[in-house]
């Protein structure tokens, strides 16, 4: 009986070195590939890229903000351009400005990892959800580039982790703390750029259900929420009078209708499925919000970081491998759903409001609407489903086994050659 509780605990103990040997080999990679990345490729072909440094360099050169119609993104909030400048100042090189987003990427993982603990408990459950993000064409597209997008993102899922929380939260001193988070994640993300106000009306969901969870101190987290709310708003003004000027006195309204690239607004564009048969994993941001929402999410549709290849089998596992991860998800939130209600609500709501978003911005002529990538808050909901699915040991061996091929896939077709033209 000994022996065999023995040989039980060394099986055990290698079960669970093996498990740790696997995911430190996957977040060495990672890490390893957005070093990589961030070292050769050259901002100028990324989301305005070349515009974000010269604002950058802008701050670095006269440490005080530019006028908002000096430059193309010049209008921004200004934190992630001052963080750029001060890097540029200790190291020397504009090139330091470049590796925000890798710190970035990890911080994410972290942020929503430790959310998914506060919400399952299981190490095994979060290691999935972040290998789920890990492994996710969208969001390794960010690192190499200069923009403000990925760390406008972590704010986003910061205050979204503090809405988690507060559903959790009892006592007074609790509440006031993670009320007082939220705002000052929302106000850093303000500072970081505007469009972190998507959050607010989730807030107000998780508001409602922090009042019916606390009725006895109704009037302590109205007062609180008040007084948080009046000192953010003081603080958003400057950024808000930057980002008023510039859309009053600018004539943007014209430079998108004057765009040469436009989209086919016709209804058919909102629903258009013959990407799928077509196998167009590239140009359906021309004609299909889905298609190019797709393609954007599961490979780089977009051909921001990768070169252009009319059909590339590496992007089409990507592709294809969508077609599962994505039921799988959405069976992963119909489970959670039955876990816990409240937080199943507000893990929901940011994955439905996001698509909300995405759809009133596709209403524009401009075919960078279509990139999902504007909408990267979406990845909460999905890192949730995979985490709630994966506690199922059948779904969880699946995933692992599907995951670890788009992990394979996406990191040697993301691997940057120094002779592609994202590098020149």
């Amino acid at each position: 009986m000994l022996k065999f509780i023995l040989v039980k605990t060394i099986l055990k103990k290698k079960k669970t070195l093996i498990i740790i040997a696997f995911y430190l080999i996957i977040f060495l990679t990672s890490l390893i590939l957005n070093i990589h990345n961030a070292t050769l490729y050259n901002p100028k072909h990324g989301f305005d890229g070349i515009d974000h440094l010269s604002y950058i360099l802008y701050l670095n050169k006269n440490w005080q903000l530019p006028s908002t119609a000096l430059l193309k993104e010049t209008h921004q909030s200004p934190l992630y351009y001052f963080i750029g400048a001060v890097l540029i100042k200790l190291f020397g090189t504009w090139k330091a400005s470049q590796y925000i987003n890798v710190f970035v990427f990890w911080l994410i993982i972290g942020v929503i990892s430790l959310t998914l603990w506060r919400v399952f408990k299981k190490m095994k459950s979060v290691l999935v959800g972040a290998f789920s993000l890990i492994a996710l064409p969208m969001l390794n597209i960010f690192p190499p580039m200069l923009t403000n997008e990925l760390l406008n993102t972590l704010w986003i899922i910061c205050c979204f982790s503090v809405l988690v929380f507060l559903c959790y939260a009892e006592k007074k001193q609790q509440i006031s703390k993670l009320l007082g988070l939220f705002f000052l994640f929302l106000l850093i993300g303000y500072w970081t750029k505007v469009s972190i106000l998507l959050v607010v009306p989730i807030f107000f969901i998780s508001f409602i259900i922090l009042l019916i969870k606390n009725k006895k101190i109704f009037l302590f987290i109205i007062l609180s929420t008040t007084i948080f709310s009046i000192i953010s708003v003081i603080l958003m003004t400057p950024i808000y009078k930057r980002a008023h000027e510039r859309y009053s006195g600018s004539d943007i309204t014209t430079n998108f209708i004057k765009s040469k690239v436009t989209i086919r607004k016709d209804y058919q564009f909102f629903y258009r499925l013959d990407w799928i048969w077509k196998v167009d994993m590239y140009n359906t941001q021309y004609y299909s919000m889905i298609g190019a929402a797709w393609n954007s999410f599961w490979t780089d549709g977009h051909n921001a970081i990768t070169p252009f290849i009319k059909f590339h089998k590496k992007s089409f596992v990507l592709w294809s491998l969508g077609f599962v991860l994505l039921p799988i998800c959405l069976y992963g939130l119909i489970l959670l759903n039955r876990k816990n209600k409240g937080i199943s609500l507000v893990v929901n709501l940011m994955g439905i409001f996001m698509l909300l978003i995405y759809i009133c911005y596709n209403l524009n002529n401009h075919y960078s609407a279509a990139r999902l990538t504007y909408e990267t808050g979406i990845i909460v909901p999905y890192a949730f489903g995979m985490a709630s699915a994966s506690e199922n040991k059948k779904i969880k061996r699946l995933l692992l086994f599907l995951l670890s091929i788009q992990f394979v896939v996406m990191v040697s077709f993301f691997w940057i050659q120094p002779w592609w033209h994202v590098t020149k």
